[in-house]
């Protein structure tokens, strides 16, 4: 197919019509140059390129595009009419965002955590100071402690469920013999957690964590040998406890009231002005005391004696009159087990010495000795002539009211009561 050439001056009106759209697209251009880009954090936009040059009149190239700012690029200039038909340069990126935390970490949280751009008390213990030298990798808190390294003195142990320095959380914490346990409550060491654990007579009961003194015989029961409680201590019995001493023959063993131990002694044994170890072991209507004698006086031992108007028990009414020899009155004596009553005494002697009437023989060798005889002779006890060549030992008194069953020798001094 032939090639149309068009005539020259319809050339011309075309050239003119692009010259015309070129100029008119020139004009928008420069007209958007003055925008500007905004942005938040994130890195500047580049800047925008420049505007060709025109084609009219002249070589120059396009003016490079100005370079994105640090929040945005803002866009290039375009070039003016009349210039070089060149492209503008592109305009360089615009700077990067706001480094981690952005430099905003100061007072109680001065620390940039950079994993999590917080900020924070602590990343290491590095920034924690005393008393809260640790620091918490959960929390990036300051802490008193996450193990036993930071913890010493009284406290040495670390609690670490509350981060705090404690005196135990377990028994291998507590180095002292006398509190060798730990308190899992109030991590403390202490003596005793249970009764169990005080396992001493005169500390058998558990306390708030300390052994302390027993106030009833089941605070005992942990005491090999000892389940009664005396006075804060535990014993194997008392006078009126003495279960523990057993049976012989059917009959109770007395428990020895002042030792606090089991005898062989039958309950009910011991009659008037003979030894006791407890009011148990006297038989009925009597009690044990502790008979004294002499100025200043001395102590004799215990008997038992009539509890003067105990009649239900066979005790006399009146001492005097109807308890011969036991003629002289104790007021208020206090037994060995604590019982108070008055009670039917001897008024001139003692029990050793009515007890030696006429059966001890106080010949040393083949003359009469008193020292034999009583417990402070001459004035409880005497030896005397007993037939021919025999010698025995008598007691004294201030009336017949106080031999038992003869006559108060008067004619003597002292006072002593006959043989026979």
């Amino acid at each position: 197919m032939a090639t149309r050439i068009l005539p020259f001056h319809l050339r011309t009106r075309r050239k003119g019509a692009a010259f015309a759209l070129l100029v008119g697209l020139s004009a928008v251009l420069i007209a958007c140059s003055g925008g500007e880009f905004t942005s938040g954090d994130m890195a500047g936009d580049a800047g925008s390129s420049g505007s060709a040059g025109s084609s009219i009149g002249g070589s120059s190239s396009g003016d490079s595009g100005q370079a994105g700012a640090g929040h945005g690029g803002r866009a290039g200039a375009s070039s003016s009419p009349g210039m070089s038909g060149g492209a503008g340069d592109a305009g360089s990126a615009g700077t990067g965002g706001a480094p981690p935390c952005d430099g905003s970490c100061s007072g109680k949280k001065s620390v940039c955590l950079p994993a999590t751009n917080t900020c924070v008390e602590c990343a290491d213990k590095s920034t924690c100071t005393s008393p809260r030298t640790a620091c918490d990798a959960t929390t990036h808190k300051c802490v008193e402690c996450i193990d036993k390294s930071t913890c010493s003195g009284s406290k040495p142990a670390c609690d670490t469920t509350k981060n705090a320095c404690v005196e135990c959380t377990t028994k291998t914490d507590c180095t002292n013999s006398a509190e060798p346990l730990c308190d899992p409550t109030a991590e403390t060491c202490v003596a005793c957690l249970r009764q169990g654990d005080c396992i001493s007579a005169t500390a058998s009961a558990c306390n708030a964590g300390t052994c302390a003194a027993c106030t009833k015989d089941s605070e005992c029961s942990d005491i090999a040998g000892k389940g009664v409680c005396n006075a804060g201590t535990c014993v194997q019995c008392t006078g009126t406890k003495f279960a523990a001493c057993g049976l012989s023959t059917g009959t109770p063993l007395v428990c020895d009231s002042l030792q606090h131990t089991c005898t062989s002694d039958k309950q009910a044994s011991a009659g008037l002005c003979q030894s006791c170890v407890s009011d148990a072991e006297c038989t009925p209507g009597k009690i044990c005391v502790l008979d004294k004698f002499g100025t200043p006086s001395k102590n004799v031992g215990y008997f038992c004696h009539w509890k003067q108007g105990d009649t239900a028990d066979g005790a006399p009414a009146d001492c005097f009159s109807l308890g011969q020899p036991y003629a002289g009155v104790q007021q208020s004596a206090v037994s060995i087990d604590g019982a108070t009553s008055d009670i039917c005494s001897l008024a001139a002697s003692t029990c050793v010495a009515l007890n030696e009437f006429r059966s001890k023989n106080c010949a040393n060798p083949t003359l009469p000795d008193d020292s034999l005889c009583g417990v402070n002779p001459p004035k409880d006890a005497k030896c005397v002539q007993f037939g021919a060549t025999t010698y025995r030992c008598t007691m004294t008194c201030l009336s017949d009211d106080d031999c038992p069953g003869t006559a108060c020798d008067k004619g003597v001094s002292p006072f002593v009561c006959k043989l026979n």
